[in-house]
């Protein structure tokens, strides 16, 4: 009888303790609204998928609803590059003067006197550092309708299957700021002093039209921007946006037709046309289409847009393009610089935080 009652009083303390733990499970799984960060694709049902790179895997997840799946994905090792041989220094010369550094001068009042003469030296080949193996980390991912990821990964495009292994990569020719899924393929827009967009097909990767002047992509290789100038979001109907600058207004391009017959679209506020923002070391913040809706979001700091009709903010400023009435609103948040937008619910605005974590401005 005392075995049987010291039986059940062990079997009664492991119960005991194990109940703490099993509560605690939930708790200690993956949370975005603490640990996020980096960058953000949002699906059209609202769901946000992340990179968790502690387990390399992209994780959807939705506010209210909580983790909807978890997909491991295998990433490309970082290209390592060519090694060059080593020759004797150069004399010792100025910076040399391109497009970017006279864009430069421009967007940051870089006075004359400061600027980069136009001489340049002639190249000093140094040896490459060979770094050991590792793998490269993503930077921008989209879904397509057959479930497989595209993703922007140390200057390549790499095709990912449902099963999150590699389809396929192909080199890029230069750093990306923005990437879409459109109608019928893949829509680029390249980091480049003009907008430079690609539309690519669905089933091969392959190039189906350019929108800008491809001869940039070699100078954004060689000498990346340090901020992005221009930026683009999609209407409902696959209507291709992009904001050039410091505009508030948009070129339009058809999904199909691409660089033929291209539009323009303006916006009134308080029935004037707004001036241009200041980008200066800032740059252009993202576009987000609004889900279901012919309405599009801008972030600019206040001190961009303070010509622009927007209103006094002490946070980040959003700008609500309405396309159909072709009117713009500013609304002002309470979130400081840094913060990211990524995404739009049905009534606030989602942000990846300076740090990690989400953060949340109302909209309407």
């Amino acid at each position: 009888m005392r075995l049987r009652l010291l039986t059940f009083l062990l079997a009664a303390l492991a119960l005991c303790g194990l109940s703490p733990l099993r509560a605690q499970a939930p708790a200690q799984g993956w949370d975005p609204t603490r640990i996020a960060g980096g960058w953000a694709y949002q699906e059209v049902d609202g769901s946000l998928v992340f990179f968790d790179p502690a387990t390399r895997s992209l994780r959807a997840w939705m506010k209210g609803s909580g983790l909807l799946s978890t997909l491991p994905i295998t990433l490309p090792e970082v290209r390592k590059p060519a090694p060059i041989a080593k020759t004797a220094p150069a004399a010792k010369a100025g910076p040399i003067a391109t497009d970017y550094d006279a864009a430069g001068a421009l967007l940051y009042g870089i006075p004359h006197r400061q600027r980069p003469s136009t001489t340049a030296p002639k190249p000093v080949p140094q040896q490459a550092p060979v770094a050991p193996a590792c793998e490269a980390v993503p930077e921008r991912w989209v879904m397509d309708s057959y479930s497989r990821t595209w993703m922007v990964c140390d200057g390549r495009l790499v095709i990912l299957n449902k099963d999150g292994q590699i389809e396929s990569a192909s080199a890029l020719p230069a750093p990306v700021e923005d990437i879409a899924v459109g109608r019928e393929g893949i829509l680029i827009l390249y980091r480049t002093l003009k907008p430079c967009l690609e539309k690519r097909d669905l089933r091969t990767g392959g190039v189906l039209w350019t929108y800008g002047d491809r001869s940039q992509l070699k100078d954004a290789a060689a000498q990346p921007l340090l901020v992005p100038l221009n930026r683009m979001a999609l209407g409902v109907d696959g209507t291709v946006y992009l904001a050039e600058g410091a505009s508030l207004a948009f070129t339009v391009l058809d999904p199909i037709k691409g660089p033929k017959e291209p539009g323009q679209t303006f916006f009134t506020c308080h029935e004037a046309l707004p001036g241009r923002a200041v980008l200066g070391s800032v740059g252009r913040g993202p576009l987000l289409s609004w889900a279901g809706k012919d309405v599009i979001f801008g972030v600019f700091a206040p001190s961009q847009v303070k010509s622009c009709g927007a209103p006094e903010s002490k946070g980040l400023m959003l700008a609500r393009f309405d396309l159909r009435n072709g009117a713009l609103e500013w609304i002002p948040t309470t979130l400081a610089d840094g913060h990211r937008l990524v995404g739009l619910l049905d009534h606030e605005a989602v942000f990846l935080a300076p740090g990690a974590g989400l953060a949340y401005a109302p909209i309407h």
